[in-house]
This record gives C-alpha cells, sequence and structure tokens, in this order.
C-alpha cells in the first residue's frame, strides 16, 4: 500500500501534466479500488514558504472553510506542532468520512533553495519534508503523496534524512517520448483546432525538437506562436507552413522574439527596467549553473524592482495575457498584495536571450 509516489523527469518532459491529466482522472475513476472513488486533492508549490502553502492547499481543498479569514492560519498552526501534523491536520478537518486526501506538491525542487538560505530555513525546509513523509508513512488517516521533481535534483534529496529513500521506493521515471508520439503531439491539437499542418512542417518541427525532452516546451511555445500567425495570415484551405513557423523564428527564437515583443510594448523605460528586476527575481543559478524558478509575492517583487503595485501590475498583466502566458498565475487572476507570481516554465530562463 504505497501512499507516496515521485514523479521525475527532465524540464520540460510533462511531469506537472502527467499528475494532472493522467493520475488524477485514473484517481477519480476508481484506479486505486482498495482506496475508493472519493478523493480531495491539495495541490501547492514550496515556494519560500511550503508549510503556509501546504496550509493553503489544505484550505482551498476545501478541507477547512475556505470563507473564514483565519483557515490558513489555523492549518498552518496545526501542521507546525509536530511530525504527524499533516495527520493531524487532516483529522481535525472538514474532509468527509471515506474519501482520501492526495497532497500533490509540484516543482518540488524549489525546497532545496533553503540549504542556501540559513539554518532557519533549512530547518523549515526539513520540517515540510517530515510532515509528507510521516503522511505517507502511516496508514490510520488516508493521505497520500505525490511530487514532480526535476531529475538533475534527485541527488539532492539525500540532504534530508528519509527523502532520498522514499523518492528511490516511490519514483516514477517520465520516459521520453518517441518519433511517432511526437508526431501525435504536435499534430492531434492542430486537428483539434480546426486546422492542418503541412508534412515539410511537420517534418522540420519533429527534427528541430529531436531527441530531447527538453525542447518540448520549446515546441509548444513555437508551435502556439505558428498557428497564431497561420490565423492572422493565410489562405483559404492553406496549412500550417514553413512560412508561419520561420516567420516568429522557429524553435530557435520564437520564445525570445515573443519575450521581446512584450518588453518593447511595455509603456516606457521605466515599466521596462522593472521587468527585468521582476524576472531576475522569479530566476535563480544554483552554484553548478542550474536554473531554478524562485516564484515571489507581489508585494515582494515590488519591493525588490523598487516600484508601485500598480505599475508591477501592468508589467506582470503584459506578460500573462492569453496568448502569452510567459508568467503566472493566468489572465483573469486578481494580482493582490500577496499574490504568487511565477515563471510559466524553466524553458524562459534559456530562451529569452534578454
Amino acid at each position: 500500500d504505497r501512499r507516496f509516489l515521485a514523479v521525475v523527469g527532465t524540464s520540460g518532459s510533462g511531469k506537472s501534466s502527467l499528475v494532472q491529466a493522467g493520475l488524477l482522472p485514473h484517481l477519480y475513476g476508481g484506479a486505486m479500488l482498495e482506496a475508493g472513488f472519493q478523493w480531495e486533492v491539495a495541490v501547492m508549490r514550496p515556494g519560500g514558504d511550503p508549510l503556509t502553502h501546504l496550509a493553503r492547499a489544505l484550505v482551498e481543498a476545501d478541507l477547512y472553510d475556505p470563507e473564514r479569514e483565519s483557515s490558513v492560519l489555523e492549518a498552518r498552526a496545526t501542521l507546525s506542532r509536530s511530525g504527524l501534523g499533516l495527520v493531524e491536520a487532516v483529522r481535525q478537518s472538514e474532509m468527509e468520512e471515506g474519501s482520501n486526501l492526495l497532497v500533490v506538491v509540484d516543482q518540488f525542487e524549489e525546497i532545496f533553495r533553503f540549504r542556501r538560505s540559513g539554518t532557519e530555513h533549512m530547518e523549515e525546509a526539513g520540517a515540510f519534508i517530515k510532515l509528507l513523509l510521516r503522511a505517507a508513512q502511516q496508514t490510520e488517516v488516508p493521505i497520500y503523496v505525490a511530487l514532480t521533481m526535476r531529475s538533475d535534483y534527485l541527488g539532492d534529496c539525500s540532504e534530508f534524512p528519509g527523502l532520498a529513500e522514499a523518492v528511490n521506493d516511490g519514483e516514477y521515471l517520465i520516459p521520453r517520448l518517441n518519433r511517432d508520439q511526437r508526431r501525435s503531439a504536435i499534430s492531434g491539437p492542430v486537428k483539434v483546432g480546426g486546422g492542418e499542418i503541412a508534412p515539410r512542417l511537420l517534418q522540420k518541427l519533429l527534427n528541430d525538437v529531436g531527441d530531447n525532452p527538453d525542447q518540448l516546451p520549446v515546441l509548444q511555445h513555437a508551435l502556439m506562436r505558428t498557428w497564431d500567425r497561420w490565423e492572422e495570415d493565410h489562405e483559404e484551405g492553406e496549412p500550417l507552413d514553413l512560412r508561419h513557423y520561420e516567420s516568429v523564428g522557429g524553435m530557435a527564437e520564437a520564445l525570445s522574439r515573443h519575450a521581446d515583443e512584450v518588453y518593447a510594448e511595455l509603456p516606457d523605460d521605466h515599466h521596462r527596467l522593472v521587468a527585468e528586476r521582476i524576472f531576475k527575481a522569479l530566476t535563480e543559478r544554483s552554484s553548478d549553473n542550474r536554473g531554478i524558478r524562485r516564484p515571489a509575492q507581489l508585494r515582494k517583487l515590488c519591493a525588490i524592482g523598487a516600484t508601485d503595485q500598480d505599475t508591477a501590475r501592468t508589467v506582470i498583466d503584459a506578460y500573462r495575457r492569453l496568448g502569452r502566458t510567459l508568467l503566472m498565475p493566468m489572465e483573469g487572476v486578481e494580482l493582490l498584495p500577496e499574490t504568487v507570481i511565477d515563471i510559466s516554465h524553466e524553458s524562459l530562463m534559456r530562451g529569452w536571450r534578454r
């Protein structure tokens, strides 16, 4: 009766998508017969305050009253009391009898940057990991844990007692897509959208993406941009073709050009300076040159960018508009001072030349 799953893969290999579009539907469909069909799912990312983010995820999963302002604080206080804090938090919650809780920790590798943030932060990271491990080890309360993590951070798991062993026991390594699967991943969405893709463009895309799974999010962005260009400029019956793909820069330039276009559209140089500061604050390079995302609250980004919230919102809104989604949360989510801002994918760190 394993209750801990680590979905591991390279950047852009589809870890989060596998959990959201694969694991969850299977659970709701009764794939774990002994657990039943009733699942509550708390989705979170460690960010800069993993215990608070876990507490908020429990509230958003309706285990605590989301209308009560004190719910997050109450849940966090329970989580902080002991290594069995997550078990106790679920016991005290409003989860229905017969339900199971799945805690999904996306972008788990964010937790490892606490190693460079001092003893206090390291202890909090350790406490958070202990909560997950202890909850998954016990069987009295139906709690399951699934995390997604980049494979280049596997070695870092040994920094925390019990984590490497749990990951080894519950690891699912994302396999590479073969060429036929990549072909389906390209042509399928185009057909669903009512379009066709020219055979020579399909061949070009397959050659450009190669066997490197790190290129899949770049391919996704380039294909989205190609579709947008095709919608703007195509003859009747003309499929997506090389001219549309090359006009947006292909895989090599599409992401960088798109980000530069948004940058150029900002109202003035001050907004562009704020944009540079925001993106630098949201990304980090480790000592071994690995890129890692650093999601941060809007109020913190304003302090780092030395700007007001209205200016920061203008910049962030420009990069999260529908059809861009270079920053998260997506368009439509209100940007409050405590809203966590993040880049949409690690590929932005590598693909944007600015």
